[in-house]
């Protein structure tokens, strides 16, 4: 839920040399923002390649790999819907953490600048599933006292990071700060994935869906902020209405919703559309119309 972190720049032919000597094959590196990503080949075998280019990215590059494996050990017999790469190697590189991990062989469900910018009602059911599959995980990893815990933390935590959006965005967002604060108090705490988009889920050929990119995975985060994330991301800057609508209208029907939902929704919804105009005023994608316009369903209550 924050902004851009501070990343540095990695010498490439270094970051090759490193990993060559440590037995693997590198055929592409490359480092477009806070990480280096690649290909490489092990005893004939394509793997995926993740460096963090700082020492703080890191931490959410092993977090990352933590869930990865959790998904394939502990949480394994509890997920249906999703699976999530395996993880087969690990250590530092300059003290910047990194982990190699099974290449996914397949296509993200849509992406923001590229061709597949719409997604099928199939796919639409499937992320409405793997939200639901998630927000499951809790039930695992969280004690009752955790969650009384967590979610007088998060209370302070979505009032500091609102805040910090709101007084960093040219657009008013007074009423909207006003919004969260009077109504954070109906949140609560469950597993999720932190970063549910389109271009996060891929999908194999053979149908399977891979969820990738966990770095703010948390298992004591907020209750909906999956469901609130790829709504709004799909609404906003896949610039897809209809699609987030239906999306949000299957997870409803598949959780059997209730009022008590709607107000446990509406704080986090409200959250990432503040998010929404921070980002809109950087990313140079995410629509302020189509953010507006949601900000104004929100205080209607027709979500």
């Amino acid at each position: 839920m924050s902004g851009k972190e501070m990343h540095g720049k990695l010498n490439l032919e270094e970051v090759g040399r490193y990993f060559e000597n440590k037995g693997y094959k590198v055929q592409k590196l490359e480092q477009l923002w806070r990480h280096v990503t690649g290909q490489v080949k092990f005893e004939n075998e394509k793997l995926f390649l993740k460096l963090a280019s700082t020492k703080e990215i890191g931490e959410r590059t092993r977090n990352e790999k933590s869930f990865n494996e959790s998904a394939n050990s502990i949480w394994k017999k509890y997920i249906k819907t999703f699976q999530s790469p395996k993880v087969f190697d690990e250590g530092y590189f300059q003290d910047k953490y990194w982990f190699i991990g099974e290449f996914v062989f397949g296509k993200p469900l849509a992406e923001v600048k590229g061709k597949i910018s719409d997604i099928s009602e199939k796919d639409i059911i499937k992320t409405a599933e793997i939200a639901k599959n998630i927000l499951e995980i809790s039930d695992l990893s969280l004690l009752p006292k955790d969650r009384e815990h967590l979610k007088e933390m998060w209370k302070v935590r979505i009032h500091e990071i609102s805040s910090g959006w709101s007084n960093n965005c040219k657009i008013d967002t007074k009423a909207l700060l006003q919004y969260i604060k009077d109504k954070s108090g109906y949140m609560e705490t469950a597993s999720s994935h932190g970063d549910l988009t389109p271009w996060h889920i891929m999908k194999t050929n053979n149908n399977v869906y891979y969820l990738i990119d966990s770095e703010a995975a948390q298992m004591g985060g907020l209750k909906f902020y999956d469901v609130a994330y790829f709504y709004h991301r799909v609404y906003t800057k896949l610039k897809r209405p209809y699609l987030a609508e239906q999306f949000l209208k299957i997870f409803k029907e598949a959780y059997k919703w209730t009022e008590k939902n709607d107000k446990e929704f509406a704080p986090v919804l409200a959250s990432r559309i503040m998010g929404g105009y921070f980002d809109a005023e950087r990313d140079g994608v995410t629509s302020v119309e189509l953010n507006r316009e949601m900000e104004e369903r929100l205080y209607g209550g027709v979500m």
